[in-house]
């Protein structure tokens, strides 16, 4: 049977356009709030998941205390530091309070002066069966509110673990809000609407890591790799990278 990617092929022309064009996609979700930029139909489109379904989820839990132990160490020097987040591509940021990231990885690109403050945390990132995407460290500060968006694609599931999280952390995805547990993943589709509050009067420290969405097939991811390749979506990679690169430093 034909795959998800190999039936859209014939419509990439139109898809790119109508995104450059700012028009309505050309195979629209079934929900409204599942907006992402690059659909492929004929995916599952769950905002929340179990995240108890994806066993690598616990190896996380298991080193919280070390994770957290390298946190402490990264937050007492000022050598290398956090940056003030501004989306690369959307320049999404935050409409109340600092929302400051410290960029791991992003398709490839590796900060490797980064990834050596966190050994502990990137052997358990490597260890992520079928990871895709993002991973970074997210830092909100009292009071902050990131307003409502979608990432750009359904094909990957997101993943949240949350280093220090205090008590009035939440988050909703789609139509449902959740606190977030310190210590534990949380796992949910950011190609629904989500938006995040950090109503404490403490810092929340979170890692962001990506993987691929659980019903493609290997042959799939393959297809995907290689259509990342077409010069539309090099622009927009790139643009990322640029972008996430050049995000302005603050103290730690």
């Amino acid at each position: 049977m034909m795959n998800r990617i190999a039936r859209i092929l014939p419509h990439l022309p139109e898809m790119f356009r109508r995104d450059a064009a700012g028009e309505p996609p050309l195979f629209p979700p079934d929900d409204p709030l599942q907006y992402a930029r690059f659909q492929i139909p004929g995916l599952t489109g769950q905002p929340w998941h179990d995240a108890a379904q994806f066993a690598w989820t616990a190896e996380f839990a298991a080193h919280h205390a070390a994770i957290h132990g390298e946190l402490e160490r990264f937050l007492a020097q000022q050598r290398v530091t956090f940056r003030n987040y501004v989306g690369p591509i959307l320049h999404e940021q935050a409409d109340a309070g600092e929302w400051h990231v410290l960029y791991l990885e992003y398709r490839g690109k590796r900060w490797d002066e980064h990834c050596r403050e966190f050994p502990q945390l990137m052997k358990l990132v490597d260890a992520i069966p079928r990871r895709s995407g993002t991973v970074f460290i997210s830092r909100l500060t009292p009071g902050t509110h990131i307003p409502k968006h979608c990432g750009a694609t359904n094909t990957q599931l997101t993943c949240h673990f949350g280093i220090v999280v205090p008590e009035v952390v939440e988050m909703r995805v789609a139509r449902e809000t959740r606190a977030q547990p310190q210590g534990r993943c949380i796992v949910f589709d950011d190609s629904f609407e989500h938006e995040v509050w950090n109503r404490s009067a403490s810092v929340r420290y979170n890692v962001f890591m990506q993987f691929w969405h659980p019903e493609l097939s290997t042959d799939e991811i393959a297809a995907i790799e290689q259509l990342e390749q077409a010069p539309q979506l090099q622009r927009v990679i790139e643009q990322y990278r640029e972008g996430a690169s050049a995000l302005e430093p603050v103290r730690n």
